[in-house]
C-alpha cells in the first residue's frame, strides 16, 4: 500500500463513487463534504492511500501558517475498516508532514466515534481556550517537545502557564509547568494569547506577562499554540 501525494482525477472519481454508495446505504460518511474534497484535490491537499491502484483511504488537509497541518477529513473505505489500514495510513501522513517540517498536527474528531482512534495515535485533547472551539479538538506534536511536569517543588528554573488572564490568577496555581534547562526541547502547548506566562531562572522571576506580550521581539506563539524555546 502506497501514499499518493498527487492523486489523479481517476482516484478522485473512485472516492466519489464509494462515498455516494456509503451515503445511500448508511447515511454516513463524508459525501456531504464533497466540495471540500474537490477543493483539496485542486489545491494539492488531498492524500490517498491506495492498494493495487485502488484508493482505500483518503485525507484532506490544510497548512496553517506553514507551521502546522490541520486534517479536515480522514476516511477509510468501509471494506477496509478494522484491519489496521487507518493506523498505517496515519503513520504515512505523519511522515509526510514531518518531511515538510511542520511542528504539529491539529484536527477535530468527527464523527465522535473517531475520538478513540485519534487517542490511540497519541493525540492530545485541546484545553478550553475561551474560544468557540469544537469540544473534540485534538493535536499531536511532530517535534520533540518539553513535556509539563507534575511536581515543580524546588525548581529554580521553570516556565509556568495559567489558563487564566493575569488579573484572574490570584490564589490559582499554574495549569502547566515546564522544567527549563539547556538540554530541554521547545515547549509546544495550545493556549490563549491572553493567558499568564511566567519565566523563572535561578529562583528569580525574569518575565511575567500575557503570552502575547511575553517576548515582543521573538513572539512565543504560533496560533493556536505557544511555541517557545528557553535557554
Amino acid at each position: 500500500m502506497v501514499l499518493l501525494e498527487n492523486p489523479t482525477i481517476d482516484h478522485l472519481q473512485k472516492i466519489e463513487s464509494w462515498l455516494i454508495e456509503e451515503s445511500q446505504k448508511t447515511n454516513e460518511g463524508f459525501y456531504c463534504n464533497w466540495q471540500i474534497i474537490v477543493k483539496c484535490f485542486h489545491d494539492n491537499q488531498l492524500l490517498i492511500y491506495h492498494s493495487n491502484q485502488e484508493p482505500i483511504a483518503f485525507a484532506c488537509w490544510d497548512s496553517c501558517n506553514d507551521s502546522y497541518a490541520d486534517i479536515d477529513i480522514f476516511e477509510v473505505h468501509p471494506l477496509f475498516r478494522s484491519k489496521g489500514v487507518g493506523k498505517e495510513f496515519y503513520k504515512k501522513i505523519e511522515c509526510f508532514f514531518k518531511a515538510k517540517n511542520y511542528i504539529a498536527i491539529k484536527l477535530f474528531c468527527s464523527p465522535i466515534e473517531s475520538e478513540t482512534f485519534w487517542k490511540k495515535m497519541n493525540f492530545i485533547k485541546f484545553p478550553k481556550r475561551g474560544y468557540a472551539e469544537p469540544e473534540l479538538t485534538y493535536y499531536k506534536p511532530l517535534i520533540k517537545v518539553n513535556n509539563p511536569i507534575q511536581d515543580d517543588s524546588g525548581l529554580t528554573d521553570k516556565l509556568e502557564l495559567w489558563d487564566l488572564e493575569p488579573y484572574e490568577v490570584t490564589n490559582h496555581t499554574p495549569r502547566w509547568t515546564w522544567k527549563i534547562s539547556e538540554t530541554e526541547y521547545p515547549v509546544l502547548q495550545p493556549c490563549n494569547p491572553n493567558w499568564k506566562l511566567r519565566l523563572t531562572k535561578n529562583g528569580k522571576i525574569i518575565r511575567d506577562n500575557k503570552v502575547k506580550y511575553f517576548d515582543k521581539e521573538n513572539l512565543p506563539e504560533v496560533d493556536p499554540f505557544l511555541v517557545i524555546s528557553i535557554i
